[in-house]
């Protein structure tokens, strides 16, 4: 995925420590979404809307978590990999372009269009901070028909006991951040090395997340982590972050921690490996892993 626009983005700040998400709720445009289409799932029905020229439209009032996930149409003979595109409009003023690439998946069905087959699904998360947001979802002129797409949003309750921090399976020696003079451990993910780690389900898997500020990068930057398990995308994760005044990293008086984020990963039952990645090349962001 490539974001082309990285602006500010005040909106997409939240995040409490002791957070994590409640049951996914499905959003209805507030304007545009008359059409729609039913898609049938591991049996069970899927309300999607398409992306046309005049776009969705949705209110959302946070703080939540925002799960957009895309599937595209094709002919049912067509079997290779299929790219396809939506923006993001956040707020009337910040946006962001997602490209996605996957191969279809042939048991999808559609109510109404039989003769047609789609794609897996495409995962894309932003976090709100508190107070009323809108989106503007809207087609991309490289992609040829409309993508197909429900918004789901997650609340969020308290953490609770019971959390394991977990090392990643073939890491660099941890990076030591020092906050309000408490030491934490802290590990170095870019594009070019990725983070394994192993969980077992079922839980939740939070990354706990920090971009590597260097001085020739601004008071304020944006990043994204991808998340993976094996040749499967779990989900690209957009932050938009600050340099901290409160942290330092030890021993790299050159680099400034940024404000900490985080993001959360559904585990399902079973032992799992899961690997991540920056998404953008040239930036380094420090990471630690809590399973609970």
């Amino acid at each position: 995925m490539n974001q082309t626009v990285y602006s500010k983005i005040i909106s997409f700040l939240i995040l409490v420590i002791f957070l994590s998400p409640l049951e996914a709720k499905l959003l209805k445009p507030s304007k545009n979404g008359e059409e729609k289409e039913i898609l049938i799932v591991n049996s069970k029905r899927r309300l999607y809307y398409p992306i046309k020229s005049e776009g969705l439209h949705y209110s959302v009032k946070g703080p939540t978590r925002l799960e957009f996930i895309t599937r595209y149409p094709v002919l049912k003979k067509k079997k290779q990999s299929h790219s396809f595109q939506y923006l993001i409009i956040l707020n009337g003023k910040d946006t962001v372009d997602v490209n996605h690439r996957y191969k279809v998946q042939k048991t999808i069905e559609s109510v109404q269009h039989p003769k047609h087959k789609y794609t897996y699904s495409g995962n894309y998360f932003i976090n709100l901070e508190k107070g009323v947001h809108t989106l503007e979802l809207l087609k991309s002129n490289e992609s040829k028909y409309p993508v197909l797409i429900r918004v789901n949003s997650k609340e969020f309750e308290s953490l609770g006991k019971g959390n394991i921090v977990l090392t990643p399976m073939v890491h660099q020696s941890a990076v030591k951040l020092i906050s309000n003079n408490k030491e934490v451990q802290y590990y170095e993910c870019t594009s070019e090395l990725p983070l394994q780690v192993k969980a077992n389900g079922r839980k939740t898997l939070r990354i706990m997340n920090r971009l590597e500020f260097s001085d020739s990068m601004g008071q304020e930057e944006s990043y994204r982590l991808r998340v993976r398990e094996g040749v499967k995308i779990v989900g690209t994760y957009y932050f938009n972050t600050e340099r901290s005044s409160a942290s330092e990293i030890d021993g790299r008086a050159d680099k400034v921690p940024g404000k900490w984020r985080s993001c959360e990963i559904s585990v399902p039952n079973g032992k799992h490996v899961y690997s991540v990645e920056v998404a953008d090349k040239g930036k380094a962001v420090l990471t630690r892993f809590i399973l609970y």
